[in-house]
This record gives C-alpha cells, structure tokens and sequence, in this order.
C-alpha cells in the first residue's frame, strides 16, 4: 500500500510539472503593461469544480434544460436559449472529428451558470491545438464569449487549466504555442486571465510567483516577436454592456467585406516579353496589397477577420459566432451596424486580428 500511495504521489507531481512547464523553465517575461500585487490561487491551485453536461459522440440534441439547448452537427455545436427577457440568444463553433466534452459552472460567482467547452484539436502542434469556447452569463442571462487555442486539459471534475482564484472565481492559464520544430523552431507562451462580472481580463504582473506573461524557447530573446505578443490580450466586454444611442452614433458603420480596392478591369497585352523586358520586371506590392481582404469600416480602417463575432439585433437577439467567416460579414453589409472592437489575438505571434467584434443594428426608428 505505502508504495502504491508513493507512486501515485509522484504520478500527480509529474502532471502538475508538465502542466506548468511552459511557465516554470527559462523564461522572459514580455513586459508589465500594468504593474499589479500578487494574484494567488488557493492551495495547490485546486481546479475549478465544473459539472460535465454533455459530450458531443452524437448528432441532434445532446443537452436540453429549461431553454438552453445543445445540438451536435459532426463539425459543428450549436447552442441555444433565451436571457431573462425572453430575448433569443445562439452560439457557433466548429469542433473537430476528436469531438468535444461541455460543462457547466458558475465561473465568475455572480450566481448564473456558466458553460465552458473542451475541443480537442487536430494538427502539428499535438495538444497545444486544442480549444477552450468559454460563455458567460450575466445578471440579465445574455451570454458573452471568449476563446483560446493552447494546451487545455479534460478532467473529471473539470478543465486542468481553470484555476480557483482567492477571491473563488475562476482564472485561466492559457498555455499556447507558436512556430514549428521543422522550421523556425517552437516558442511557448503562458498568460493568465481572471472570470469576473461575465468578463475576461489579462494579468499582467505576478501571478504564483511567476511574472506573466511569459515565453520561452526560440524566440525568447526576439525584440520583434516580443513587441508582437505585447498586444496579444484575450480580454474581454462584459456581456450586460449596454450601447446608449450617443455611444451608438460614434461607432463606424460596417461598409463591406472584402478587397481593399475594388477590382478595376484593365487591358490585357498579351505579347510574349523579352529576356532583357523580364529582367526588369518588377512587383507592384501596392497593387497585391489591394486585392487583401479586410472587413471596411465607414471610417476607413480596415480590419482582419475577427477571433469571435457578436450579432446583437436591434430587436434584442444576440448570435456568437467563433472563427467567423466571410459569409457572416456579407450579411452585415445588408443592414446597418456599429462596429465595437475588443482584445487582440497574435496566436500566430505576426499575425494579429481584433479578438472580439461587436455588431449591433441600428434601431431603424432611432
């Protein structure tokens, strides 16, 4: 018996180390961009209790309570319910052929049942592609999002990265990735967030004794890259926030989605060129820049496709959709909505894109 207790000792000593491994080797911290105290976790960072609902090994309805429903479509989850208004609310994801384990939480202590969804994923980076969908519900029963892509783990009683926090809400320990091994080496990186009032915020500071945020591995040392994860900020809005019509009105309208410079069709020469004309050939940057697209603003920014989009209808609907697409914007440009931009995600280290974008429809009798 005492070498049975023994081992398994060392068997949860050793998950904890892998866990955190990310955070307890060599790292360099990216900088505080806001100076804060100690943010600790109870006693050996005790998971977050949270009640597994429904696993998604099924099509059709997986979980049905009161008006919250969940329905499983091979590559997508569908989940549905109405505030305390009786306002209609959806969420999408996509999920993976692995499928996916749902549970249900109050994360944030403010009385409403939360839901949080575990989708392995399927790539080169092995568990570090999986992905946490996180819904919030606020006092109203409107549910705000977020979402991550990094190293989630499943457990009996819960997601292994979300921690109780001192206060009992809960906090999350993104641990992600970037690069590759066969090309330009692997970089960890370890942020935590804090669930309070149905939002997501950074820490930025010590969190366990550790400065976050923190990275390690190939381009630990790279001025450019840890400019780059500087602005990476999962954050979020709180989902109760009301757009009075004066905050409404300074927001840019959605024009459209797609090339920066509309496609003007010009003469073609047709006529075979000369080796000396093909040496100087040069590549106009400016006109392949044009043809990227981009979600255009009424005030002329240009935006890259957003982590998660939120739909809120001027009747009071909201609809979530996690990694939008194209589609979902040309439908935008049907009617007429303010664009509210939250978070950045440089999950890809270069390559950054709003985390959250906010549609909301003007009330047409406003």
């Amino acid at each position: 018996m005492r070498q049975f207790r023994v081992g398994l000792y060392s068997v949860i000593l050793l998950s904890v180390a892998v866990m955190l491994q990310p955070c307890f080797a060599q790292t360099s911290s990216l900088g505080n961009t806001s100076k804060s105290d100690d943010i600790t976790v109870q006693q050996n960072g005790d998971i977050f209790p949270l009640l597994k609902i429904a696993e998604c090994n099924l099509d059709g309805l997986i979980f049905q309570s009161g008006d919250l429903s969940i329905k499983n479509f091979r590559s997508h989850l569908s989940i549905q319910g109405r505030d305390l208004s009786g306002n209609k609310w959806e969420a999408h994801t996509s999920i993976t052929g692995l499928g996916c384990e749902i549970y249900r939480g109050d994360l944030d202590g403010n009385g409403k049942s939360d839901l949080a969804v575990w989708i392995p994923g399927i790539g080169s980076r092995g568990s570090y592609e999986t992905r946490l969908v996180v819904l919030l519900f606020d006092a109203t029963g409107k549910p705000a999002p977020w979402g991550a892509t990094g190293k989630f783990s499943a457990t009996t009683n819960g997601i292994a990265e979300i921690r109780r926090g001192a206060g009992g809400g809960a906090v999350i320990m993104h641990n992600y990735m970037t690069g590759h091994p066969a090309w330009d080496g692997v970089t960890y990186l370890s942020k935590p967030y804090k669930v309070a009032d149905a939002g997501i915020t950074s820490i930025d500071g010590r969190y366990s004794g550790i400065e976050f945020p923190s990275v390690t591995g190939a381009r630990a040392a790279d001025p450019a890259f840890q400019k780059a994860m500087r602005r990476m900020s999962l954050s979020t809005m709180n989902g109760s926030q009301n757009t009075t019509v004066d905050s409404l009105s300074s927001l840019p309208r959605i024009v459209r989605y797609g090339a920066d410079a509309r496609a003007v069709a010009k003469p073609q020469n047709t006529a075979p060129i000369t080796a000396e004309q093909g040496a100087r050939l040069t590549i106009d940057v400016d006109a392949l820049n044009a043809t990227t697209e981009h979600i255009i603003l009424s005030d002329g920014s240009k935006l890259n496709m957003p982590t998660i989009l939120i739909v809120d209808s001027s009747g009071g609907r909201r609809t979530i959709t996690f990694d939008p697409e194209s589609d979902d914007f040309t439908q935008l440009e049907k009617g007429s909505y303010r664009i509210n931009q939250t978070g950045t995600d440089c999950t890809d280290a270069d390559d950054c894109r709003p985390f959250i974008l906010r549609a909301i429809e003007e009330n047409p009798q406003q």
